[in-house]
């Protein structure tokens, strides 16, 4: 090679570098961290990217993805793609549509100006979407939820491989409803009508036969077991249905509604919370002396559970108000559940939707929600999420509880971070105290 011709390479490989380096598209951290296993060679990771890794199909940004736009374009590279107008008409990746993004903005997006640019600039920060199926603000809100670096945290979903994540709302609704559709209820017992005032519901598996007396009880008892048991023993009602808690509520309500509004309360417990007979009569008693729409038990200090709150002893004695109850055990009136029964189809997984129905609660009665410091269950199972067997079932069905309570969260107003439930009975409308 002669040395004008080296020369003439090295001149082009430090135009380009310092172009791509101006532009801001490239990510020196993030990428050194995805493709070199450590942050601190930041500073030669836009060399080993115009060197070694556009050829291999790294990305320099979550929106940008060389091989894909190489399918489309006949080139892989980023500093062709920034430069040359006729490029801007095929899709930089399966996040990003060029000629789609300039359309929907281009009343601020001027002629000569590169829409991937315009975007990472500008349009990311205002919550522009980048493409028809990334939606933005559903990816801050759900995607990133508790996340500090937005786009470090979407260049990390954009690499990982063989990712299956809903980037939008539509998508994820689309996978809730193929989910509950699948869901067959199954009725192994059922009574013709209610011997008690309240049933106490219970989401279970593997056999499981609750340790209470029928006789002596103030409840009625339903077993919805979400395996392939076929065990009756003494409940009222024993229904099969494979699928979570909140997909068995919503079968129920939408089926055989009458199942709940017999009843004047009902408690929807999960098969792990551990709770005695004589307290859950308590909780009832309680419910009917006060006219609750939403009562909670409170929890022993060594429970999990989300909201530290219900734990002792922060959660003291007494009947306390609060903001809201927590899905593993709510205990809900005829007219709450009648009125917002509907809340339990928002989330596949539970998350969030006790939220809402603490929101739609306070909203339409007022304040109806307590926390019964008297009555300590214990949770002991962990819910870490990757290790959870209802968990990983989901993720194999494509949800993840993260995004299904972000979801909830954009598209009801609904605060659904740790400080959502409170003594403070909170209007989030309003942000006004309510009188108790």
């Amino acid at each position: 090679m002669k040395l004008k011709d080296i020369a003439n390479r090295i001149g082009t490989f430090v135009r380009d570098y310092y172009n791509l380096l101006r532009s801001g598209l490239f990510m020196h951290s993030a990428y050194a961290r995805r493709y070199l296993d450590t942050k601190w060679l930041f500073w030669a990771a836009l060399a080993h990217y115009m060197l070694i890794g556009e050829r291999r199909g790294l990305r320099p940004n979550p929106f940008f993805d060389p091989l894909f736009f190489k399918q489309q374009s006949g080139t892989e590279h980023l500093i062709d793609y920034l430069h040359n107008m006729h490029l801007w008409r095929y899709p930089a990746s399966d996040f990003f549509d060029s000629r789609w993004y300039t359309e929907k903005y281009s009343a601020d997006i001027a002629t000569t100006e590169n829409p991937l640019k315009h975007f990472w600039r500008m349009g990311f920060d205002r919550n522009d979407n980048p493409s028809p199926r990334f939606d933005t603000v559903f990816f801050k809100r759900a995607i990133a939820r508790g996340q500090e670096n937005l786009k470090d945290h979407a260049f990390t979903i954009a690499c990982a491989p063989h990712s299956d994540m809903p980037m939008n709302m539509t998508e994820l609704e689309r996978r809730q409803r193929d989910f509950y559709d699948k869901i067959e209820l199954k009725t192994l017992k059922r009574v013709t009508s209610p011997e008690k005032r309240f049933l106490v519901f219970i989401q279970s598996g593997q056999d499981f036969d609750p340790k209470y007396d029928p006789r002596g009880a103030s409840f009625d008892l339903l077993i919805n077991y979400y395996d392939a048991s076929t065990h009756i023993g003494e409940a009222q009602y024993v229904f099969a249905q494979r699928g979570t808690k909140t997909t068995a509520i919503r079968k129920i309500l939408d089926l055989c509604p009458e199942v709940f509004l017999a009843y004047d309360a009902v408690l929807f417990l999960d098969d792990d919370i551990i709770i005695s007979q004589t307290q859950i009569d308590a909780l009832f008693s309680t419910q009917a002396e006060h006219h609750l729409d939403l009562l909670q038990a409170s929890l022993s200090q060594d429970s999990e559970c989300y909201y530290p709150i219900l734990k002792q002893p922060v959660a003291g004695s007494g009947l306390r108000p609060i903001s809201g109850v927590e899905i593993m055990m709510p205990l809900v009136s005829r007219r709450a559940l009648a009125e917002f029964g509907w809340v339990f189809g928002e989330s596949i997984s539970g998350w969030s939707v006790d939220l809402l129905l603490s929101r739609e609660v306070r909203t339409q009665f007022g304040n109806t929600i307590a926390l019964c410091g008297d009555v300590v269950a214990a949770h002991p199972r962990s819910t870490d999420l990757g290790n959870n067997p209802l968990y990983k079932y989901l993720a194999k069905n494509g949800l993840n509880p993260h995004l299904e309570a972000g979801r909830i969260a954009i598209k009801f107003g609904v605060n659904d971070k740790m400080s959502a439930v409170d003594f403070r009975i909170l209007e989030l409308e309003s942000a006004e105290r309510m009188k108790v």
